[in-house]
């Protein structure tokens, strides 16, 4: 009889686990027409609260921070979604970027092109210093979807950026257009 209780016990596992009826380490951002995934332990604040570099006129649609990552008053490792301006190409606003980051001493480490939840998209990487002193690695992904044009900025000091690195990920490839 123990036999077939412990058979129950792991079938009963088994389907809940197949299911998806387990927990899960992210949170759900949906609103401005945008959703997204991000660590549980991270916070969405107000972007009117941050002073964020946004590419031109941008519109900052969501910011999700990592709040045990403060200096100065300022969230370090941080992701922000911003929809851009205009009718510029993904691969337009990337160069003007790259042209702008050079200019003020940063350095481009990579330039991929990828996809993600089947929109093309571009993925840049670069280290920058802030106005503060801190040296920071960014990566800003430029996507057009549904006639529209997002940046994901995912930013944390250099020392941490890598350790970040699958946080940012979540975000990323969990992004869509609603």
């Amino acid at each position: 009889m123990k036999k077939y209780a412990l058979l129950i016990v792991m079938i009963v596992a088994i389907v809940t686990f197949a299911s998806g009826c387990t927990s899960n380490d992210y949170k759900t951002y949906e609103g401005n027409g945008i959703s997204f995934n991000y660590p549980t332990g991270w916070d969405e604040v107000s972007p009117d609260t941050l002073s964020l570099a946004v590419e031109g006129n941008s519109q900052v649609l969501a910011v999700v921070v990592n709040p045990d990552d403060v200096q100065n008053n300022n969230y370090q490792t941080l992701v922000f979604i911003q929809q851009l301006p205009g009718t510029a190409t993904p691969a337009a606003v990337t160069e003007s970027l790259k042209t702008q980051i050079q200019a003020v001493g940063g350095k481009v480490q990579s330039e991929t092109d990828r996809t993600i939840n089947g929109v093309p998209a571009k993925d840049l990487m670069y280290s920058i210093s802030t106005t503060s002193g801190v040296v920071k690695t960014e990566r800003f992904i430029a996507l057009q979807d549904k006639n529209k044009f997002y940046a994901i900025v995912c930013s944390a000091p250099t020392d941490d950026f890598d350790k970040q690195q699958p946080n940012f990920n979540v975000v990323i490839d969990s992004f869509k257009v609603l």
